[in-house]
């Protein structure tokens, strides 16, 4: 069976996670090339929302390995939580530079005022703070130099999570549906989480 194989399924996670980057690539070449506009007329805005988006969608996909490990009792998901959690700080990252390079145009000064000013930015930038420690010490390596501290550190992703909720909440103008939505799978998800340890 296929799911015997873990090489068969860390390609399939490995080729789910990469495939948003891939239609952004082609999407930003053509748009390069004149040939065709899928990123709207204002390309830079689009790119910083899809790739928070797809960060946010990650993040979530590895909170909820754990409830379904316990639902249908697939045990070789756990194997995968890691990649998928990879993955979310990959486009969160992505997101972060986006927004520096098109909408700040890379101006320090004022990317260092406009975290302290604007509230969604700073829980923003909180919250990726917190997952590159997590993101560096995911590796077996790690896991074995900090043993139990291992498990304590990577709790702090509830806190990244919620913050992410809170960041995409306090950016609310107009559609207050999509934002909403995020949060209350998020706090879903960590309810079903805090059942039982996995």
């Amino acid at each position: 069976m296929v799911l015997n194989n873990i090489s068969v399924r860390r390609a399939f996670v490995f080729l789910i996670g990469i495939t948003p980057f891939l239609y952004l690539l082609q999407a930003v070449i053509r748009v390069q090339t004149g040939e065709w506009d899928l990123l709207g007329p204002e390309p830079g805005k689009a790119i910083t929302h899809f790739t928070g988006t797809w960060g946010f969608n990650f993040l979530m996909a590895s909170l909820t390995v754990t409830p379904l490990v316990r639902r249908f009792k697939q045990s070789w998901a756990l194997k995968h939580r890691r990649m998928l959690g990879l993955f979310a700080f990959f486009y969160i990252s992505l997101h972060a530079l986006a927004y520096t390079a098109f909408l700040l145009e890379f101006q320090w000064a004022d990317i260092v005022n406009e975290v302290v000013e604007r509230p969604y930015l700073l829980v923003g930038t909180l919250s990726w703070i917190i997952l590159l420690p997590l993101s560096v010490t995911s590796t077996r390596g790690w896991q074995r130099r900090l043993g139990k501290r291992w498990k304590q550190l990577h709790k702090l992703v509830y806190f990244a999570v919620l913050l992410a909720c809170i960041h995409y909440l306090l950016q609310i103008r107009a559609g207050w549906f999509e934002p909403f939505a995020y949060t209350l799978l998020t706090v879903v998800l960590l309810l079903l989480r805090s059942k039982k340890k996995v």
